[in-house]
């Protein structure tokens, strides 16, 4: 649902990005889309169950060699936050990836200038070394250790990770954190100094919006799954999503079936 919802919002970038989930009752698979496919072209069905040595276990399909290099050693650094992992370069926080920090207050390059902006008040790793394509697992694992403490990852030049403990969770952040930097971006092209909020009521309100977090990212998630049933009801897979959060799973096999990982 989330990659759905993701396409229809314009967060993603053609066949490329990836969101992936980690698989209930396993320390080392997840699920992440299959090279090639639009995100509006994802079902339960053709997502791609993959451990953490590359070996694809329900298909044949081929997985992008920085999907797994990313997602496994996020998944892995950090296994009960990082149950869900998206990464996108969804377009106005990207930009914020863009820009030279130390201009901006406190060379954070989200600013504290929105309420929306507040949620990640401190909930930020900034990553200031862009070596290209994430291809092998030394960069992952730099990745990984970068953004372990936090729940959202700014990589400069590059793009947007968001974890979160359930997919709702994680879904809920990526949308309202592309919000602030829409905001952020907008008031930036006046030209006029951001405005910023004063650090105790930061801490209080982002107290306040993590206190029921679950509870209203589940409800998030809830409204935009009705409204892609109202657009296309074919989509009956989306009824049957668990309450929890958590992505409905198909045809994992044992991994004694895994096909070696694709280098795309």
């Amino acid at each position: 649902a989330v990659y759905r919802i993701c396409h229809k919002l314009g967060l993603n970038e053609g066949v490329c990005n990836h969101l992936s989930a980690a698989v209930p009752g396993y320390s080392d698979r997840f699920l992440v889309i299959p090279y090639g496919l639009l995100w509006s072209e994802v079902t339960p069905e053709n997502l791609v169950v993959i451990d953490s040595t590359g070996g694809v276990i329900n298909t044949s399909a081929e997985v992008e060699i920085t999907a797994f290099q990313i997602h496994r050693a996020i998944h892995e650094a950090n296994a009960e936050k990082n149950r869900a992992v998206l990464h996108t370069h969804m377009p106005y926080t990207t930009a914020l990836c863009c820009v030279q920090n130390d201009s901006l207050p406190n060379g954070e390059r989200l600013q504290m200038c929105c309420q929306n902006a507040l949620r990640f008040w401190n909930a930020i790793s900034y990553d200031e070394t862009f070596k290209g394509l994430v291809l092998d697992p030394e960069e992952g694992n730099r990745l990984a250790e970068t953004f372990r403490e936090k729940s959202v990852g700014l990589q400069r030049h590059h793009g947007v990770v968001v974890c979160g403990s359930t997919v709702a969770e994680a879904f809920d952040d990526l949308y309202y954190l592309e919000q602030a930097a829409r905001i952020q971006v907008l008031a930036m092209q006046t030209n006029l100094p951001l405005v910023l909020v004063d650090e105790e009521v930061c801490k209080l309100t982002k107290e306040v919006f993590d206190k029921d977090k679950p509870k209203y990212a589940r409800i998030h998630l809830d409204a935009w799954k009705r409204q892609l049933l109202r657009e296309d009801p074919t989509l009956r897979w989306l009824e049957t999503s668990r309450a929890s959060g958590e992505p409905l799973l198909s045809r994992a096999t044992d991994a004694r079936d895994a096909l070696p990982l694709s280098r795309l």
